[in-house]
């Protein structure tokens, strides 16, 4: 028995490293896709086909979205949708991955206003949940490693074995086993990143902070700013989600977006993209933008994330709204007399607290994006935000606002 155990303790460690490398690979694939498409775009200001080139790239990759949309259905899985099938069954059916890898590799490579958490969390949940299906077989079926190292599950099998929390005796060997191969899997993603760098918008940020008596005084604007446009941007994709049961085809849908992103960008750029390789530079440089610009970014980042995403080019949405709400704390910064950075700071914290609805993920997802001298800035303001927050659903008799 105890031989028993070792064994899958070791097949569990080498497939949650596999799978932690898969994931980086996927992430880093991502980011080689967009540049090999957009980075000539990217990095030349003065290209000569520049504002016709999302013309000749959002079109065409349109119709393929729209068609693979019309045969394979919506994906990638957003998730929310992930997590209300673990739910409702327990798990999360792995053997669709491919239409999710496939639609959102394409939606982020095709300039798609969304971010790579969606698609992500689908491949990573669904190989985890692989990983759980074998680690059940091997208790009770496989006697030989032959058959332990096939990707493949027999699901007859697999009716007969036991659920997996009933694979530990306690709670605690289960929560150990659980962060033991967490920890092996982060092992590799990480290998994968230091192996193959890619700049990016996560890293500990320096940033001299000026702290003074005036923050108390003035921090209100730019948290009550933050919340208005979280209830804007959660607003509005209540009102676009209408546009999924909209009774045209799949395929004008997808092509009709490629069509309305082009000509998005002739306003801004920043119509493309989830914005996360582009918040850091843009807080930047935000401030040299007048404020009715910053707030028209906000509102064309908003509308491009979530039309886009009801019109078949899915993705995650948490970037494109991190970015949407710097133009907003950007904007309100030129009009207080406390340090942009700080200004800028509160309002994505209130806003990101309230689209997210869970403030502990907040503030982790954005010390890693936002100066580091300001974590206990962005924990207080997080809990402090979601209590307000809570607060008012209470009075209007919801208990959350996202759908």
């Amino acid at each position: 028995m105890a031989k028993k155990s070792i064994n899958i303790l070791i097949f569990s460690g080498i497939w949650s490293f596999i799978i932690g490398i898969l994931t980086a690979l996927y992430l880093n694939l991502i980011n080689y896709v967009i540049d090999f498409i957009w980075g000539y775009f990217n990095h030349h200001s003065n290209f000569s086909l520049r504002p016709a080139y999302p013309f000749l790239i959002c079109i065409p990759f349109g119709i393929i979205i729209g068609f693979l949309v019309k045969k394979l259905g919506s994906y990638p899985l957003t998730i929310e949708e992930v997590l209300h099938d673990v739910r409702k069954s327990g798990k999360l059916d792995y053997h669709s991955w491919w239409k999710s890898f496939t639609l959102g590799l394409l939606s982020l490579g095709a300039g798609g206003s969304i971010g790579p958490e969606a698609s992500t969390t689908v491949l990573t949940s669904g190989m985890i949940n692989w990983l759980g299906d074998k680690i059940r077989l091997m208790t009770t079926h496989y006697k030989s490693w032959v058959h332990v190292w096939q990707i493949g599950i027999d699901k007859d099998t697999l009716l007969q074995s036991p659920k997996f929390s009933e694979l530990f005796r306690t709670k605690n060997q289960k929560k150990w086993f659980i962060t033991f191969n967490i920890l092996i899997g982060l092992i590799g993603t990480i290998l994968i990143f230091k192996l193959f760098p890619e700049e990016g918008a996560f890293g500990i940020h320096e940033r001299p902070i000026h702290w003074s008596w005036t923050i108390l005084w003035y921090s209100l604007i730019p948290l009550i700013g933050g919340m208005l446009f979280a209830y804007f941007f959660l607003y509005l994709e209540k009102i676009f989600t209408r546009v999924e049961t909209w009774a045209l085809p799949a395929l004008l849908k997808a092509t009709l977006w490629g069509i309305v992103l082009s000509i998005l960008t002739l306003v801004t750029d920043y119509a493309l993209f989830s914005g996360e390789f582009h918040i850091v530079p843009f807080s930047k440089t935000a401030l040299s933008y007048s404020p009715l610009f910053l707030l028209l970014i906000a509102l064309i980042k908003t509308i491009s994330t979530h039309v886009g995403f009801a019109m078949g080019w899915r993705g995650g949405k948490i970037f494109p709204a991190i970015f949407a709400s710097v133009a907003v704390g950007a904007a309100i910064a030129q009009f207080i007399p406390i340090q942009p950075a700080i200004t800028v700071s509160l309002a994505v914290v209130a806003s990101i607290t309230i689209i997210l609805e869970k403030p502990l993920l907040t503030a982790i997802l954005l010390i890693f994006l936002l100066p580091i001298s300001l974590a206990p800035l962005i924990f207080i303001t997080a809990y402090i935000v979601m209590v307000i927050h809570k607060f008012l659903l209470k009075k209007i008799g919801l208990k959350s606002l996202i759908y």
